[in-house]
């Protein structure tokens, strides 16, 4: 059961959302270099720059009490180093905006927006350069907006630095000719653990206001009863773990400590580094949760490359897309995050991306609203057996690009009338599932059902 003040919510980014792309001095970012030339790119998005206090009205009406969004470092500091004060007029407009709306904001720092100049110039954040500068940028955030956020996250799905295959550009970087690959990785690991930590400390200054330390969660099934699958799967977690080992104690995880000490792929720290990450942990913990996948020894469980992909599973469905359906891996794991680390957890992104069909008006979604219905159901369920979860945010509550720039792939309760090279009149239309989430929202989660 969920409890009283549990947060619903929604979250977005502002770079598959906002569109206005030139507008206050916004540069290219990194993100810019993710989309297919197929899909369309994020100039355009769903125009929230200008349609945000229309949308945040919708979402007053379902209910929502918290909403998770990202500042643009690209549109705040188009050169990586200097402020736009425009732009952060308009982020204490939006962030008003949503007060007023009824909804308690929640800001992600990062979420891949760096400027490319900052790539071009610096190779992201494997430079303590560009630390320095994120962190900078980080601090004038929480200085100008502090008075009205009081959740932070400091960077969108941390741990998929070190996951097998993700896009190290989303961090600004490219491993340079004659760098190992693992030593590059785990230097990129490093930079941005300080980065976060002093952001953390940074945070702490602020009255009443908490760091979420956010991860993408993937859990991993051993694909038999084999122990070297067993294995297998435990070390492919290694890397979650990981993180949340640093967000709850301000330590590297023994395993991955060792790993890399025995491998000799220790990145360069500068004097005080681990005295500042021991000093500087979460309030809470965070994740993101979309699938499982499975571990075979000596096989790759996922590809975190564009549209990521995961081992198949055969007691399991998927989404076209080839996302396996498994709300009972969101129960298993809030309770073992929780008995490990015995932080307060929040789901911060949980969705089901599927092709709609506007018809009269509407989009009759039932797929959608009987997977949301399955995984809060299941993390009700983790409430009841123990677990201080505090609040569920849906991914993309209105239509937005995908990372891939697909407009197709939806998982909205709100349809946005525009498609991939077609931005057509952009006009919002509820679905079956915008009522269905009100109903949930006023209900507390006691009525899920799917009438």
């Amino acid at each position: 059961m969920f409890q009283e003040g549990f947060l619903w919510g929604g979250a977005v980014t502002a770079h598959q959302s906002e569109g206005a792309y030139t507008a206050c001095g916004k540069s290219p970012a990194v993100c810019d270099l993710f989309p297919k030339p197929e899909h369309s790119d994020f100039k355009d998005g769903i125009d929230s720059f200008h349609r945000y206090d229309e949308d945040f009205a919708l979402f007053e009406e379902m209910g929502f009490t918290s909403y998770r969004f990202s500042i643009d470092w690209s549109r705040v500091c188009p050169d990586g180093e200097h402020f736009s004060e425009e732009a952060m007029q308009f982020y204490d407009d939006f962030i008003d905006s949503m007060i007023k709306h009824g909804m308690e904001p929640m800001c992600s720092l990062y979420h891949f927006e760096m400027p490319q100049v900052l790539m071009k110039k610096y190779n992201g954040f494997y430079s303590r350069k560009v630390v320095d500068l994120f962190v900078k940028f980080a601090d004038k955030m929480i200085d100008r907006y502090g008075d009205r956020v009081k959740k932070w996250i400091s960077f969108n799905e941390q741990n998929s630095i070190g996951l097998i295959g993700s896009k190290k550009i989303a961090y600004g970087a490219v491993c340079p000719t004659g760098c190992d690959e693992q030593l590059f990785i785990n230097q990129l690991v490093h930079n941005t653990f300080v980065a976060h930590a002093k952001v953390v400390e940074k945070v702490h200054t602020i009255k009443d206001a908490i760091v979420l330390g956010m991860v993408i969660y993937i859990p991993h099934y051993a694909a038999t009863c084999n122990p070297l699958d067993e294995l297998e799967a435990r070390n492919q977690m290694a890397v979650t773990d990981m993180y949340f080992e640093m967000f709850t104690y301000g330590e590297y995880s023994s395993y991955m400590l060792a790993k890399m000490k025995n491998e000799n792929k220790m990145p360069e720290m500068e004097p005080g580094d681990l005295e500042l990450l021991k000093n500087n942990t979460c309030d809470w913990l965070s994740l993101s949760y979309y699938f499982s996948t499975v571990a075979s020894y000596g096989k790759l469980s996922m590809d975190m490359n564009g549209n990521a992909k995961a081992a198949v599973n055969p007691y399991l469905k998927a989404s076209e897309w080839g996302w396996q359906i498994d709300p009972l891996s969101l129960r298993i794991g809030l309770r073992d995050i929780y008995a490990r680390y015995r932080l307060p957890v929040m789901v911060v992104e949980n969705g089901f991306g599927m092709r709609d069909q506007l018809v009269n008006g509407t989009v009759e979604d039932d797929d959608r609203i009987n997977y949301m219905k399955d995984h809060i159901e299941q993390i009700s369920l983790a409430i009841d057996e123990g677990v201080d979860c505090r609040g569920y945010l849906m991914w993309g509550p209105i239509d937005i690009l995908s990372s891939q720039g697909e407009m197709s792939k939806r998982y909205g309760t709100i349809y946005v009338n525009r498609e991939d090279k077609d931005l057509k009149d952009m006009k919002r239309y509820k679905k079956k599932s915008f009522y269905w989430y009100k109903k949930v929202i006023e209900t507390n989660g006691k009525d899920i059902a799917n009438d």
